[in-house]
């Protein structure tokens, strides 16, 4: 019964033999390492993301976190390319 559906061969035709097309599998492109993340909540206040730890802080709270800051990078010894 399935023999009707197949299409007549044509003895004119020259088959060529099938080719292996390879495909070269690029990889995704990494993702940058995020080191920390600061931004601002809808709570007037300074988040600070680093890691797996969030520290939200205040006007007075930034402040007193950049002067903790600048009193230990003052204690550093000074680079050669500064």
């Amino acid at each position: 019964m399935f023999k009707w559906f197949k299409k007549p061969g044509y003895s004119n035709v020259l088959q060529f033999p099938e080719t292996n097309v390879i495909v070269p599998v690029i990889a995704p492109p990494e993702k940058e390492q995020e080191y920390y993340n600061i931004g601002v909540t809808s709570e007037n206040r300074v988040t600070f993301k680093t890691g797996i730890s969030t520290l939200t802080m205040n006007r007075e709270g930034c402040k007193n976190l950049i002067e903790q800051l600048t009193v230990f990078m003052n204690q550093l010894e000074k680079e050669n390319d500064e």
